[in-house]
């Protein structure tokens, strides 16, 4: 791709987000370093891919399923080729379609409603513990249990495990993975949901394990295969990633007073909130695609087996380069765009809404200690905040 680029006139960049030390001290600086380049450019890194750096290219191939497939669905950053099979996210139309279609009833607003009032059960036991022990890591004691104890408990797997639960989760998403190493990941968890999915089929509850496998296809039933993999994507996904995104929203809040008064005086304003540093902060997500035909892309040329990573983080931020948590109405890509838009975003929202309230109804005032340096890190799928140290003054009660 390097001469094609060159001879169409296409920035060059070297955007290495396997090796480059800088998104451990300030991924931000990169994110927002690549979008200077141009909407797109070609990175010559490892094994070369195309980079859409701003947020129509981004929405453009996030949109166009017909020429930038999900299969393979690869790293396509990573020197080694490594594939992911955790389905629907790895299909394109029209399996992903009919699959998706299975799906999306046990995940729509009106479905998750119920879900409230457990979700603030365990915010309001999880500041118990933190006002207890009078210390807190917001990433560990919080953004990393809440959605843990939530989902795994959602999803009928227990929560007696909760811990190795989500060190899985963590290895699928944060971990630059062989091929052999990543199947073992899967596979480790394939076996947990495989367990329950099969312990429902004689034993149906009220929980989303037998939601998996009561759904039907076009009212067919759904391979086991590919109904654990949907559960092997929602166990990923539904830990990992509202935690990731909750820790940074909690570290811009930390460091900005005046933002974080706003919510405690007037919580109404949290979903605005939420969707404005979902956007400044976003964490990436799944951000591959590979050409399945030649098409053209921003002028240029595109062939098929080209691969792109989507660099959905600078894209959002460069829309609006300050954050304003009164504002409604900027897009972004949190969530991902088009037909492989994240399923579970209502569950995510109500869980970061929630978690938010109880924070600020307990916990008013909390700061980052003077002498907090963050650590970040990018993985296979998205970036985290490593820690988040606070000092706490609890609410007078």
């Amino acid at each position: 791709m390097l001469e094609r680029a060159e001879a169409h006139g296409l920035p060059v960049h070297t955007f290495d987000l396997e090796h480059d030390e800088r998104l451990g001290v300030d991924p931000f600086a990169v994110w927002d370093e690549a979008t200077k380049v141009g909407g797109l450019f070609y990175s010559p890194a490892n094994r070369g891919f195309l980079v859409a750096a701003d947020f129509e290219t981004v929405r453009h191939v996030l949109q166009d399923s017909k020429v930038w497939s999900n299969l393979p669905s690869t790293i396509v950053y990573t020197k080694e080729q490594v594939d992911l099979d955790v389905p629907p996210l790895t299909m394109d139309p029209p399996d992903h379609t009919r699959y998706r279609r299975a799906l999306a009833p046990l995940f729509s607003p009106k479905a998750v409603a119920h879900l409230e009032p457990r979700i603030r059960e365990i915010s309001h036991e999880l500041v118990d513990r933190i006002l207890a022990q009078g210390t807190c890591d917001f990433t560990k004691d919080f953004a990393a249990k809440l959605p843990a104890l939530f989902f795994l408990e959602w999803l009928g797997l227990g929560t007696e495990d909760v811990d190795r639960m989500f060190h899985l989760a963590e290895r699928a998403t944060f971990e630059f993975p062989t091929q052999e190493e990543r199947d073992d990941i899967e596979a480790r968890i394939d076996a947990i949901v495989r367990g329950a999915i099969r312990d429902r089929r004689d034993d149906p509850r009220n929980d989303l394990a037998s939601a998996f496998v009561r759904m039907r296809a076009e009212g067919q039933e759904i391979p086991e295969d590919i109904v654990v993999g949907m559960a092997k994507l929602a166990f990923i996904a539904g830990q990992e990633t509202t935690s990731t995104q909750l820790g940074y929203i909690m570290w811009h809040l930390a460091r900005n007073p005046a933002d974080r008064q706003l919510l405690v005086d007037d919580p109404s304003r949290i979903p605005d909130a939420v969707e404005e540093l979902m956007r400044f902060y976003n964490t990436g997500g799944s951000s591959g695609r590979v050409a399945k035909e030649d098409g053209e892309l921003n002028g240029f040329p595109v062939k098929a087996g080209d691969r792109i990573f989507i660099a959905r983080c600078g894209a959002d931020r460069k829309l609006a380069p300050q954050v304003q948590l009164t504002r409604s109405g900027v897009p972004h890509s949190a969530f991902g765009l088009g037909i492989h838009r994240c399923i579970g975003s209502h569950v995510a929202r109500i869980e970061m809404r929630i978690g938010l309230e109880v924070w600020h109804e307990r916990i008013p005032n909390y700061r980052v200690p003077a002498d907090f340096v963050a650590g970040h890190r990018y993985g296979s799928f998205m970036q985290q905040l490593l820690s988040l140290p606070l000092e706490l003054a609890p609410a007078d009660r």
